[in-house]
């Protein structure tokens, strides 16, 4: 039980912290010894729950962990509540709707409904995108203390992805106050050349906020009045799945709607 306890231990200490940690880092936190860290990291890496970032090698959050997200959420019921809602804005608006979290510095994709279109992009949950470049990463950290936001971005620069990627907290910053007053925020070609993406937050188990929803679709199509169509049917989406769930909803969003 005490191994199990301080393996268990770690996973909470990288989930908290965000970002990577070494194990120096890890045995400072939990007091524990450097051979005993590294015999539980190494198990944990073997498994698949931990996993060494491929410059640093310090240890994240493996990908196995997504694999227990649908057990999990099939319990509290979020991707039921907001499957229906998402499937209307997906038919709406012709383009995917996708409802995903924040797991350290990336989102996990917990629901996704495609429009009618062709040319479209594929999410199926449990993908992982980078937070800092993609509309729902960037609605997640905007309404997080700004100490916790850092922190689950970890140390800059970030990846860039294309030459519109913001690299750095500093360079975000402006967007994400941006994102907190309106409630909306956006990624124009920061993740990939050629691809919008527009988000809202929704209120969940963490709090107002902790969660959110998009849509996303080529460039080509985002023209300035389908992009203003876009954030009212979003609203839409985020009031029927707020009200669905029960939670109640952030009040920047709801004065963000009301303005």
């Amino acid at each position: 039980m005490g191994t199990l306890g301080r393996g268990l231990d770690i996973l909470k200490l990288v989930a908290d912290r965000g970002g990577e940690l070494s194990q120096s880092e890890i045995g400072a936190a939990l007091r524990l010894a450097p051979a005993t860290v590294h015999r539980l990291t190494s198990v944990l890496a073997q498994r698949g729950f931990l996993e060494r970032a491929p410059d640093t090698r310090r240890l994240r959050l493996g990908l196995e962990l997504t694999r227990l997200i649908q057990p999990l959420l099939a319990g509290l019921h979020l991707p039921e509540l907001a499957r229906g809602p998402l499937a209307a804005l997906a038919a709406q608006t012709g383009e995917t709707a996708n409802l995903a979290v924040l797991a350290g510095a990336e989102v996990v994709y917990l629901v996704s409904e495609s429009g009618g279109r062709l040319l479209t992009l594929q999410g199926p949950a449990g993908m992982r995108l980078p937070a800092h470049c993609t509309a729902l990463g960037k609605c997640l950290l905007a309404f997080l203390p700004e100490p916790l936001a850092r922190a689950a971005l970890g140390p800059a620069p970030y990846e860039s992805r294309t030459a519109r990627t913001l690299t750095s907290f500093k360079a975000l910053g402006p967007a994400l106050e941006e994102i907190r007053r309106t409630g909306v925020a956006r990624s124009d070609e920061e993740y990939e050349v050629g691809l919008v993406s527009i988000a809202v937050p929704i209120a969940w188990t963490g709090g107002p906020a902790s969660a959110s929803i998009n849509v996303s679709l080529p460039s080509s199509r985002a023209r300035p009045r389908f992009r203003a169509e876009l954030v009212t049917r979003l609203r839409e989406a985020a009031a029927a799945i707020d009200e669905a769930t029960g939670v109640g909803r952030d009040a920047t969003r709801s004065r963000a709607a009301d303005g």
